[in-house]
């Protein structure tokens, strides 16, 4: 397991040691957003693709749709209050916390004496968007408010040395096993455990993909759970928990890191030699195999004499190719540009 923590740990550090300006990082942040909800969709028995996922990430669902894909809608919602989500807000982890979640996400879904709700154990829980309503087990005596407010507290305040993430993956058991609310406690779980996650500085941003990491393992935790039981040990559902977050939190880093290095460290270096316009020049060349006057115009929005300026100091500095003449000139990526492994550092010699 310390391997696996040891991991995630590295990846957030990746991630800080490499910050993108907000024009790289919405990206990719709207990219594990829009996963997060097409894999919780499969997660939930309730699959819907990655295009109907970016389309309720934006907002862009038509009214038509809205009952329809409510779930997700509100999914998105949910998410919104993690990422405003901080140590000052009013709500503390508690299971109170919680049934603020199950109420974002089941509003206008299930009957509305049934959200938020904590169910006795004489009743079932709603298998309604839950996938693990049929593992979970029987407490007849147990007072749920009781038992989830001191795990919480178990959590936040007590001196053993067990990880935060342990005590998370703790958690996420904990709701599989017990299923404190009349429904939407799969969905409920794993949101908790984003925001303890973010609170205690292992999610920046709730940049990490908890439900995509959860959904790419769900049979193993499952069975996992099952081995559990009978010698009272969690560590097999633990171990599963934490190699599968890791794994994501590696993807997500990488990613990072790979846009740092390709957009932000090179441009950095580029914007030593060359004006934000030009550097433009060189993106639609690294896409486009040529451009011409009009196009260039059009791309920079300034005139031509501009264009022309600022097309005749890159020729000069040796980073384009002017080639046919009148009308039918057209600018290419120089030989030394094309030659070079990476095209987007400067060849002044």
């Amino acid at each position: 397991m310390l391997d696996y923590i040891v991991k995630y740990e590295l990846a957030i550090k990746d991630i800080k040691y490499n910050p993108l300006p907000e024009k790289y990082k919405s990206i990719i942040e709207e990219k594990y957003a829009t996963e997060d909800i097409m894999k919780m969709s499969s997660l939930v028995a309730s699959p819907i693709g990655y295009n109907k996922s970016l389309i309720i990430q934006r907002g862009q669902e038509t009214p038509s749709e809205r009952k329809k894909l409510k779930i997700f809608t509100n999914f998105r919602n949910a998410k919104d209050f993690l990422r405003s989500y901080n140590n000052r807000s009013s709500l503390k982890p508690s299971i109170e916390l919680a049934m603020h979640l199950n109420r974002l996400i089941l509003k206008d879904v299930v009957d509305d004496w049934d959200v938020g709700k904590l169910r006795g154990f004489s009743e079932k829980p709603n298998e309604i968007y839950d996938t693990w309503y049929k593992n979970r087990d029987f407490y007849p005596n147990l007072d749920i408010t009781a038992h989830f407010n001191e795990l919480f507290d178990w959590i936040q305040n007590a001196s053993d040395n067990n990880h935060k993430l342990i005590k998370i993956g703790v958690m996420i058991y904990e709701f599989l096993d017990k299923a404190p609310f009349t429904a939407g406690n799969q969905i409920t779980a794993i949101l908790v455990a984003e925001i303890l996650a973010k609170k205690y500085d292992y999610n920046p941003d709730n940049i990490f993909p908890y439900f995509k990491s959860i959904e790419y393992i769900s049979e193993d935790l499952l069975a996992a759970h099952k081995m559990t039981k009978p010698k009272l040990d969690l560590t097999p559902f633990l171990e599963a928990f934490l190699y599968t977050i890791s794994l994501t939190s590696l993807e997500v880093s990488k990613e990072f890191k790979d846009t740092y290095t390709q957009k932000v460290k090179k441009q950095g270096s580029l914007e030593l030699y060359l004006t934000p316009r030009q550097i433009q020049i060189l993106d639609f060349l690294s896409l486009n195999q040529k451009v011409n006057r009009s196009q260039l115009v059009d791309l920079l929005g300034v005139s031509f004499m501009t264009c022309f300026r600022d097309v005749k100091d890159m020729i000069e500095k040796g980073y384009l190719t002017q080639k046919g003449k009148g009308k039918a000139t057209f600018y290419t990526l120089s030989k030394k540009m094309l030659e070079k492994e990476d095209r987007m550092v400067p060849i002044i010699e």
